[in-house]
């Protein structure tokens, strides 16, 4: 394993920044090790290039392009290499250059986070899963895994499709430095989260609905949990436990279940189970005592990690793709499908600003330093200021949709589909210029009131050249007074029972 670079010194706008964030900080440890950047998924680098960005280099890997790939290929950061689980096999790619370090082979199954856990000394592990065979959208043009298992020995409990030749599932470590097996566990479902570490636990959920927690230094089995239907979100853990997002196949509201690190044990008197029309639940964080997870009726829910009572809940334009929310201090960042950003409150679920990107995004948003960094599907990594909202900056690059990210102090990663499938490496760019763009939704009555008097004035103009032709047309209008005014006599009978007519006769009926 390589030493992790440390940012000795810091800008002094930069630590103005880290000032505010602090809490989130406590968490946030060096490095990108796991997905979102630790077991509690905050998705928050305290050292990242600065905006503006340029895209240093791009590396192809074997997650699959947008009809190929399947679960979740995020990459995490060992050292100076950015690690993502393909399809078939685990690649490390160099953050500097762009260079492939290194590559070993997987059983062919969905794309999940790897897990890097720290050796004494040099040294460590990687963890991932492997098997559950092809469950992409192009099956059938797909290789083969090298093994197959029987198709009942593998639960499919959350699966739209069966898998072609289903490998056995399994958690696999292998050596940091030599990339040698250190142990390999069967698991009892296809694993689509990935291990989240913590505690001296790894943690893992299976489609099945069961989590198994196992030694990561010897691969011992700890203890194994069946919490439900199907588990197919990333877990979170902090302070000794474990918190499950479980997803419902009967179309029920989905669940989020806290175990004890130390045997699995629920922590909560009963899963909290939300009030919503919608059967799933995304990715949860937590930080500061509290769980944040987004749910597919378009809401955010805020959760007491300790007891599993809700603390409120948050209206959102569109659900969100499966991410975790991004917790920085006293800040939750999210983006709906629809391309909405939002800022919300952590203590109260307040909206603070958001930013209509109008663009797809499916993937997970980032936040480097007091920057909120958001992929696209369209292709765009778009750069928003963490304290205003206003959009800084953006880097197109071209074809395939943005996944997720791993930050450390010189590379932003992202993960992405497309023709070039596989990672990108984004720079701080020198010669590049901020922006300070504001969400077309954002209301601006002078701007308003000005773009309607410019609107006005063509038209009015127009109103009075029209009635202009049309009084010459029709020649002059007479005067009040006029002869044709004094010749009007309400009591005259040719008026039709208007005026005296209608009285008299109204007087007559009535005798």
């Amino acid at each position: 394993m390589r030493p992790v670079r440390v940012l000795i010194a810091l800008p002094v706008a930069v630590l103005a920044t880290l000032a505010v964030c602090l809490p989130a900080i406590a968490q946030a440890a060096a490095g990108w090790p796991e997905y979102q950047q630790g077991p509690g998924r905050a998705g928050f680098a305290t050292a990242a290039p600065a905006a503006p960005y340029r895209a240093a280099w791009q590396a192809k890997t074997g997650i699959g392009d947008s009809t190929h790939v399947a679960g979740l290929p995020a990459p995490v950061i060992e050292g100076d290499d950015a690690i993502v689980v393909g399809r078939q096999d685990v690649t490390a790619i160099d953050i500097t250059s762009g260079a492939t370090a290194w590559t070993v082979a997987r059983e062919l199954g969905p794309s999940a986070p790897a897990a890097v856990v720290p050796g004494s000394g040099v040294g460590g592990l990687i963890l991932y899963p492997e098997g559950g065979g092809d469950e992409s959208s192009s099956a059938t043009a797909s290789a083969s895994p090298a093994a197959a298992a029987s198709a009942s020995a593998v639960s499919t409990a959350c699966r739209t499709t069966t898998p072609a030749s289903p490998g056995e599932p399994r958690l696999v470590a292998i050596d940091a430095d030599t990339r040698k097996v250190a142990w390999r566990v069967p698991l009892p479902g296809v694993s689509r989260t990935g291990a989240v570490v913590d505690g001296g636990i790894a943690a893992v959920g299976t489609d099945g609905g069961s989590v198994l927690a196992v030694d990561p230094s010897s691969g011992k089995v700890l203890w194994t949990k069946d919490v439900g239907d199907c588990i197919d979100v990333p877990l979170a853990a902090a302070n000794g436990t474990v918190f499950v997002a479980v997803r419902s196949v009967q179309r029920q509201a989905p669940q989020i279940v806290a175990l004890r690190e130390s045997d699995g044990s629920a922590v909560w008197s009963q899963p909290y189970i939300p009030r919503t029309s919608g059967s799933a639940a995304g990715a949860p964080s937590v930080a500061n005592g509290t769980l944040y997870v987004a749910l597919s009726d378009a809401t955010v829910r805020a959760v007491d990690a300790a007891t599993g009572g809700e603390r409120w809940a948050a209206r959102l334009n569109a659900f969100v793709g499966g991410a975790p929310p991004v917790i920085v201090g006293d800040a939750v960042v999210v983006a709906d499908t629809r391309g909405q950003v939002y800022r919300l409150d952590a203590a109260t679920g307040a909206r603070v600003w958001d930013f209509a990107l109008n663009t797809p995004v499916i993937g997970a948003a980032a936040v480097a330093v007091g920057t909120v960094l958001v992929p696209t599907s369209d292709g765009d990594v778009v750069a928003f200021d963490l304290a205003s909202g206003r959009e800084t900056g953006r880097v197109g690059l071209g074809e395939g949709a943005g996944l997720a990210m791993a930050l450390s102090s010189q590379t932003i990663v992202l993960s992405r589909t497309g023709p070039t499938a596989g990672l990108v490496g984004l720079v701080h760019d020198p010669n590049g210029s901020l922006t300070a763009i504001e969400s077309p939704t954002v209301l601006k009555p002078p701007f308003l009131l000005g773009a309607w008097a410019l609107a006005a004035i063509p038209i009015a103009a127009l109103l009075l050249l029209a009635g202009r032709a049309l009084q010459a047309r029709l020649g002059p209008v007479g005067p009040i007074g006029s002869a044709a005014e004094e010749d009007w006599n309400p009591d005259d009978p040719g008026l039709d029972g208007v005026g005296g007519d209608m009285g008299t006769d109204a007087g007559e009926g009535d005798a």
